[in-house]
């Protein structure tokens, strides 16, 4: 793991990378990091990487390994937009099953148990990614 990753695993509900940001908003990485650099983003370097401060809600009741099973996911394209507002294709770790997934629930097995799983995590992060780009 980079040391971006430790740093956004480390406080996982507020801080993400710009390949997160990137992925929120559908963009390239590089629009992403020049977007850091003209402060349209609460950004800020550490170890020559941008770090993102985001207020995510309703992240405190996910383990640590939840959400860093979300910031991985993002980052793989594991979890992409539909046409419908505020929800989402999770693919599932073995890339063969593919649930839906919202801000308060998911298809997969640990989310239609009505319990937590990372796939609703990480939709909260890309929809607190989404917001979090400043007007120029």
């Amino acid at each position: 793991m980079d040391q971006a990753s430790a740093l956004a695993s480390a406080t996982p509900a507020t801080r993400v990378t710009t390949r997160e940001i990137a992925a929120a908003h559908g963009v390239s990485l590089r629009t992403a990091q020049r977007w850091a650099k003209a402060g349209k983003l609460a950004a800020q370097k550490v170890a020559g990487r941008w770090v993102i401060t985001l207020t995510a809600p309703g992240l405190d009741g996910f383990k640590p390994f939840q959400l860093d099973k979300a910031a991985e996911a993002i980052e793989q394209g594991a979890i992409l937009a539909t046409s419908r507002p505020h929800v989402y294709r999770a693919i599932s770790s073995d890339g063969t099953t593919v649930y839906l997934a919202s801000p308060d629930g998911c298809s997969c097995p640990v989310g239609l148990k009505a319990r937590r799983c990372y796939h609703i995590a990480a939709v909260r992060i890309l929809l607190a990614a989404r917001t979090s780009r400043r007007a120029a």
